[in-house]
C-alpha cells in the first residue's frame, strides 16, 4: 500500500475540509488557464432529465457550489463522502435543496441495488483508495447500462516532479513527490478498461504561476501526510522559490490534470 492510499494517512488528510480547502483555494488563485476547471469538468458532464446522480468523494462539496440549480428537471443527486468532517459540511451547503441527499459512503462497499445510477462521480480520490479494483466493481455494479463513470486525477508529471527536484536540492536522499499515484493519467485507461466497455481521456492544460511564496509553503504543508517530505527542509524551499519568484515574477509550475470518462 503507498503512502498516498494508506487508510490512516487518508482519514488524517481529511478528517477535515482545512487541507482540502487550502489546496482548492491555492490553484483557483494561481490558475492561468482562465477557463476554470470546475467549468470544464462539468462542461463534461452529461445531464439530462430525471437522471441519478452519485458522487463518490465529495468533500467540502465545493465543485457543486452554483452548480446544483443547474441540473436538469428530475435529477436526484447523493452527495457522498466517508468521512464525518467533510459530511458535517456538506450538510450546512446542501441540505436545503429537495433533490440532494447527503450519505456516508465507501466507495468500496457502496449500499445499492445493480443498476442504479445514470452517472457516478468520483474525483481526485481515486488514488487514495485502499482496494481500487473493489471500489471500481462497486461502481460498475451500480452504474446503469449505458451509464457514465466520470473520475477525474493528476497525472505522474507537472507538479510531482518539480516539487522533488527542489527539495532534492537539500535533501539528496528525499524520496518525496517520487511515489507515483496508484491511479494517474498514465495508467487510468488501462485500469478502466477492465471495467467500462468504453474509456476516454481529456487532459486540462494549466500552469500554475505562483505570486506569494508562502502560498506555496502552506500547499506544501497541507500535503505532509501524503507525500513523505520532511518540514525540515520548508526553511530552505522558501529561500530557494522566493529568489525564483524575486528572479521571474512568479513561481512556475506546470499542473498535469484532467478526466477520464467510462461507459458502462
Amino acid at each position: 500500500m503507498s503512502i498516498m492510499n494508506k487508510t490512516q494517512n487518508v482519514k488524517k488528510q481529511f478528517s477535515n475540509d482545512k487541507n482540502l480547502a487550502m489546496r482548492i483555494d491555492f490553484y483557483k488563485k494561481y490558475t492561468t488557464n482562465k477557463y476554470k476547471f470546475a467549468d470544464w469538468l462539468f462542461d463534461k458532464y452529461e445531464f439530462k432529465e430525471n437522471y441519478s446522480i452519485l458522487e463518490l468523494g465529495c468533500g467540502n462539496g465545493s465543485h457543486w457550489e452554483g452548480k446544483i440549480e443547474t441540473l436538469p428537471t428530475g435529477c436526484k443527486l447523493i452527495l457522498s463522502d466517508f468521512s464525518d468532517g467533510m459530511l458535517d459540511l456538506v450538510k450546512e451547503k446542501y441540505s436545503k435543496y429537495k433533490n440532494v441527499t447527503i450519505q456516508k459512503i465507501d466507495i468500496q462497499s457502496i449500499p445499492f441495488d445493480e443498476n442504479s445510477f445514470d452517472i457516478i462521480i468520483a474525483n481526485h480520490m481515486l488514488f487514495h483508495v485502499p482496494d481500487l479494483n473493489k471500489a471500481l466493481s462497486e461502481v460498475q455494479r451500480v452504474l446503469k447500462k449505458g451509464g457514465y463513470f466520470y473520475s477525474a486525477t493528476d497525472g505522474n508529471g507537472g507538479m510531482r516532479p518539480f516539487l522533488h527536484e527542489a527539495i532534492k536540492k537539500f535533501d539528496s536522499t528525499s524520496e518525496a513527490f517520487t511515489e507515483k499515484l496508484p491511479f494517474n493519467l498514465q495508467n487510468g485507461s488501462e485500469i478502466l478498461s477492465r471495467y467500462f466497455t468504453n474509456v476516454e481521456k481529456f487532459e486540462y492544460e494549466n500552469v500554475l504561476a505562483i505570486t506569494k511564496t508562502e502560498d506555496l509553503i502552506e500547499w506544501l504543508k497541507s500535503t505532509k501526510s501524503i507525500s513523505g517530505f520532511s518540514e525540515e527542509n520548508l526553511v530552505n524551499l522558501y529561500k530557494y522559490f522566493e529568489e525564483i519568484r524575486i528572479k521571474e515574477g512568479a513561481i512556475k509550475i506546470p499542473r498535469e490534470t484532467g478526466v477520464f470518462i467510462s461507459v458502462k
